[in-house]
């Protein structure tokens, strides 16, 4: 094999990366991907990300979180029909990860869906885990933050699931693009008054971060809450309706751009606890934030808080230039990449 490529098949985006035989990432990519409007949605960006990619000495290794999407009628139902989508447009040689097994393969898949599904940000501190000592692999993505310790060079999660990761503060259910606002907190500060919010769905994190300028727009792939613009008023208009005005009632604009910084201190405080936490698993030395994911800003932003040295995912691989923004944001599918190049090298 000479193209070895990692898949992340989210339920809103696909990450997909090739790295070649000696571990050089070639190209990495994330596509929206909105399964919950409908699984012939999933098939038609399997289908169109397969023809981009190179036909001849070609191996798959694929994670997913997409089985946690509600159209399918759990977990387990989930991850079959993905993976026997994936099986029927990529082919026999396609690998799944897993858990308890890496990328060997499964005999049982029934038997083994609890340790398929959602094990994206395992395989990124296993792989993170080979190249640093120690430290924590912070990835904030559009929906979710994993915050996973590593030491001696060997991953070190408390939890291995959802609901034992979300116990364990490994895994934060907020992230810098779909998160609802009322999500985040129940009051805000605003024009120097303490006031509650309207508790409806009416803006999200990418409302707040393309008001304060941190977002992309080649990263903001997701709707907007109400369906409407993404620019920055069309945000700030959002941001009003969540105290119960429209932005014309707002008479200082000032004000708005102060309110999405209020829910961005929110949020960074909320991660940040989260992180202090599985922090005191970690040995005192030799400590390292790996950042990662479409919130890098947010985790370098964190890591300066906590005086902690922070070093970008994409610096630990070997990519050009122009491939580091997005090996940062897709590091789960370089990990699962470079995985499936380790695995069949060996």
């Amino acid at each position: 094999m000479s193209n070895y490529i990692g898949w992340d098949i989210g339920g809103a985006h696909i990450k997909v990366a090739n790295v070649n035989n000696i571990g050089k990432v070639l190209y990495a990519e994330q596509y929206a991907t909105p399964i919950w409007k409908g699984f012939s949605i999933l098939e038609d960006q399997l289908n169109y990300i397969e023809q981009q990619l190179p036909k001849e000495r070609i191996s798959h290794g694929l994670t997913m979180t997409a089985e946690l999407v509600d159209i399918f009628n759990s977990r387990k139902d989930g991850v079959a029909k993905v993976i026997d989508l994936c099986k029927k447009i990529l082919g026999k040689n396609t690998f799944f990860y897993s858990t308890n097994y890496g990328l060997g393969k499964i005999n049982n898949i029934e038997k083994n869906y609890t340790n398929i599904a959602s094990a994206n940000w395992h395989a990124s501190a296993s792989y993170v885990a080979t190249l640093i000592e120690s430290g924590l692999l912070i990835d904030i993505g559009s929906t979710t933050t994993d915050i996973i310790p590593f030491a001696n060079n060997k991953s070190c999660p408390d939890g291995l699931n959802d609901f034992s990761r979300l116990c364990s503060n490994e895994l934060v259910y907020t992230g810098v693009i779909r998160t609802p606002l009322m999500s985040l907190t129940t009051r805000v500060k605003f024009n120097g008054n303490e006031q509650g919010i309207v508790s409806e769905n009416f803006a999200n994190t990418a409302d707040i971060y393309r008001i304060l300028g941190y977002l992309n727009d080649s990263d903001d792939l997701m709707d907007a809450a109400d369906g409407k613009g993404k620019s920055v008023i069309d945000s700030k208009c959002r941001l009003a309706r969540m105290i119960g005005l429209d932005l014309c009632d707002v008479n200082d604009d000032r004000s708005c751009t102060d309110l999405a910084k209020y829910f961005h201190e929110v949020q960074i405080e909320m991660i940040i606890n989260a992180v202090k936490k599985v922090l005191l698993k970690l040995p005192e030395k030799n400590k390292y934030i790996i950042c990662a994911g479409v919130g890098q800003f947010l985790v370098k932003i964190i890591a300066e808080k906590l005086d902690i040295p922070c070093i970008n995912f994409s610096d630990l691989v070997d990519c050009s230039i122009e491939n580091k923004y997005k090996s940062n944001i897709c590091a789960s599918a370089v990990s699962i990449a470079q995985l499936n190049r380790i695995s069949q090298i060996k």
